[in-house]
């Protein structure tokens, strides 16, 4: 990879993001073992948390991008980041209500931030060498989160109370917010990416993005809060360690930080690797998962599900943006990230709901309905890609 051809403000974008999940991720981490370990949450009611979260998010997101086409996109994205850290304080709460309002804050802050983000990224970025920042951003922002996931698992061998290693996130999420604050945009490249790979088509731009839209609100029904596979790592291993769960995460976002920054060096169609790269293998890894608990296999083989799950992030999260910036007017370049963000959480929303109420039936069916999920999106948005680059040969 040419980390050359990125420019500075391209590359404060990414660090700011490596810096902001440093902090948060430790937190999504830990959040749901302080709710129902600690605090004696049940199940369902931690999936209306992050229903709430996702769900709220989604309306927060598309605010932000409204925001950042209407105002200065650079003090969006900072308002937004700067109430990150509220949700870092969810752990001195000790209560129920008052610690999910305040994680659930903290994420639609981070909802609201990040339209705006992807936006100045695009426009702090030559059209041919998004798909390259994109994944930059992603390997960054997921490599910051593996970090704290890792310093959390350290912590939490150490000894240290759950709520002190959250409230450690607020340091990170300050220093996120100061690298947007040097920002500069010197340079501002055209918004819209001409001619981007799986875009040459006669279908009009405005369907295959509504195809997309589409696809991500159903790829997000399947987009479950990571926090379940980590109660049920947790839960499946012999010693019910919180650490074995924590694992589960690094796993995760270790390979999802991977596959961004390797896939974002591939000359590769936007298009088809949403679907083939991405809404499949997270199909497959959620699959696997419910497999593994079904038949009782071996704790490894729920890290391996996990990875799959983290593949498939990887992708999506690449090449989700990179082909919207390809469909989108520069002027409504916000608003289309926020439909992506308001698509990919609405399915949050109800898939958080779901996969709480389904562990009532037993711990591998709600696994079984994620995968359904997935699959329904990558045969979705798949044949109406296929269906585009017929229509342009």
């Amino acid at each position: 990879m040419n980390t050359r051809s990125l420019p500075r403000d391209a590359w404060l974008l990414c660090f700011s993001a490596f810096s902001a999940d440093l902090g948060y991720q430790g937190v999504t981490a830990l959040f749901p073992l302080y709710l129902v370990f600690q605090l004696h949450a049940s199940l369902y009611a931690y999936g209306v948390v992050t229903a709430i979260a996702f769900g709220g998010g989604a309306f927060v997101g598309y605010l932000g991008g409204l925001a950042g086409d209407r105002f200065d996109r650079k003090q969006v994205a900072i308002a937004g980041n700067a109430l990150i850290p509220l949700m870092a304080l969810a752990g001195l709460a000790h209560s129920l209500v008052f610690s999910a309002l305040l994680y659930v804050l903290g994420w639609w802050a981070r909802y609201f931030r990040s339209p705006p983000r992807r936006a100045l990224l695009v426009s702090a970025t030559p059209p041919q060498e998004r798909a390259r920042a994109f994944g930059t951003l992603h390997a960054l922002d997921i490599g910051g989160g593996m970090l704290s996931a890792l310093l959390a698992l350290a912590a939490l061998w150490m000894k240290i109370p759950i709520a002190t290693v959250m409230l450690w996130a607020v340091v990170p999420l300050v220093a996120s917010t100061g690298l947007l604050l040097l920002v500069r945009r010197d340079e501002v490249y055209a918004q819209q990416t001409p001619g981007a790979p799986g875009t040459q088509t006669r279908m009009p731009r405005q369907t295959v993005l509504f195809a997309l839209l589409v696809s991500a609100t159903l790829y997000g029904f399947s987009f479950y809060n990571l926090g379940f596979p980590i109660i049920t790592a947790t839960a499946e291993h012999a010693a019910a360690r919180y650490e074995w769960g924590v694992f589960a995460y690094v796993v995760y976002l270790g390979v999802s930080a991977l596959t961004g920054y390797v896939l974002g060096t591939r000359r590769t169609s936007s298009g088809r690797a949403v679907w083939l790269f991405g809404y499949l293998p997270s199909a497959l890894g959620s699959g696997l998962i419910g497999l593994s608990v079904a038949l009782h296999l071996q704790p490894a083989a729920i890290y391996l599900a996990v990875a799959v799950l983290g593949f498939g992030m990887g992708a999506v999260e690449t090449f989700e943006p990179t082909l919207v910036s390809s469909l989108v007017s520069h002027t409504r370049l916000g608003r289309g990230m926020g439909f992506l963000s308001v698509s990919r959480a609405l399915g949050q929303f109800l898939s958080n709901l779901v996969m709480g109420l389904l562990f009532v039936f037993g711990p591998a069916v709600p696994y079984a309905y994620a995968f359904a999920s997935a699959l329904l999106a990558t045969l979705v948005f798949g044949s109406v890609e296929l269906f585009a680059q017929r229509s342009a040969a």
